[in-house]
C-alpha cells in the first residue's frame, strides 16, 4: 500500500510539472504582437495592414483589428484576457480585413483563454483562434 501511495504522487507530481506555466501581465506589457494566423490559417495581407495587439502600462490594450484602430481596458484573470470598455475607428472595411477585424473585436471583448510563450500568444475565444507573433518596435 505504501508503494501504492508513493506512485500515485510521484505521478501527480510530474503532472503538475508538465502544464505549460501562465503568462502574466509583465509577460504581455509593452510588447507589440502581430498577427501571425486567425483560425490556423495564415493572415496574408500586406505587412502594413497586418492585425496587431499591443498592451501598455496600466494594462491598456489597443492596435489595429483589420482597416480600424481599437482600444480597450485589458482585464487578465488567471489565463483569460477580456477587453472591457473596447471602442474603435468606424472606418469602412473591405474584405478580407472586414472578417479578420470582426474576428479580433469579438475575441477581445468576449474574453479568451491565453497560450504562448515569449514569442507567441495564442488567444483561444469562443469562436476563433488568434496567434500572434512577437514583432516589438525596437529589437
Amino acid at each position: 500500500m505504501y508503494r501504492f501511495l508513493l506512485l500515485v504522487l510521484a505521478l501527480l507530481l510530474l503532472g503538475g510539472c508538465s502544464s505549460a506555466p501562465q503568462l502574466s501581465r509583465q509577460d504581455l506589457m509593452h510588447h507589440h504582437w502581430v498577427l501571425d494566423k486567425l483560425d490556423d490559417q495564415p493572415i496574408t495581407v500586406p505587412a502594413r495592414n497586418r492585425p496587431d495587439l499591443e498592451i501598455g502600462e496600466h494594462f491598456t490594450v489597443n492596435g489595429i483589428a483589420g482597416c480600424n484602430r481599437y482600444f480597450g481596458q485589458g482585464r487578465l484573470k488567471g489565463d483569460r484576457l477580456k477587453v472591457n470598455n473596447l471602442g474603435s475607428t468606424s472606418m469602412a472595411c473591405l474584405a478580407p480585413l472586414d472578417t479578420i477585424e470582426q474576428a479580433v473585436l469579438d475575441t477581445l471583448q468576449q474574453g479568451a483563454t491565453l497560450e504562448g510563450d515569449t514569442q507567441r500568444l495564442i488567444l483561444q475565444g469562443k469562436r476563433h483562434r488568434l496567434e500572434y507573433k512577437l514583432r516589438d518596435w525596437v529589437y
